[in-house]
């Protein structure tokens, strides 16, 4: 999903936790559940190897369809794994920073799109789209 498509998605619960408990909480749910596609712009730039530095031109990258690196289909995205989330649960845990909770809420608010999204053109288009991989291990065991 693109990532205004995460902010719209991403503003009702923002609102509704914004309400239910501080708005930095809302705020920090809101912002990681978009921010978390922060690694398909790293990949842009590994990919490119570093000299594509602008955000427009990154993206355009991204979605062009004619180069040899179809980067949205086997790359490892490190923020979409299921290892980053074990850290930031695990930063929880020693830390009891409730911003972090709101984090977590939002990778699994953006992860949960993310698949669903996948899913439709599966079923939708019967095209060969692939979840994205969602272990670190698993990826390099593979």
């Amino acid at each position: 999903m693109l990532p205004w498509e995460h902010f719209l998605l991403g503003l009702f619960p923002m609102i509704h936790l914004w309400q239910a408990y501080t708005p930095v909480f809302g705020m920090t749910f809101l912002l990681s559940s978009v921010l978390i596609d922060f690694d398909h712009y790293l990949l842009i730039l590994y990919a490119t190897k570093f000299r594509v530095w602008d955000p427009r031109k990154a993206y355009n990258y991204f979605k062009s369809r004619n180069g040899k690196l179809h980067l949205h289909i086997d790359a490892l995205f490190i923020f979409h794994t299921i290892e980053f989330l074990v850290v930031l649960l695990l930063i929880y845990w020693f830390t009891k920073w409730t911003f972090v909770l709101a984090v977590v809420f939002g990778w699994i608010y953006h992860l949960f799109f993310d698949m669903l999204e996948v899913t439709y053109f599966k079923i939708r288009h019967n095209r060969r789209h692939k979840y994205k991989p969602l272990s670190l291990i698993w990826y390099l065991v593979k």
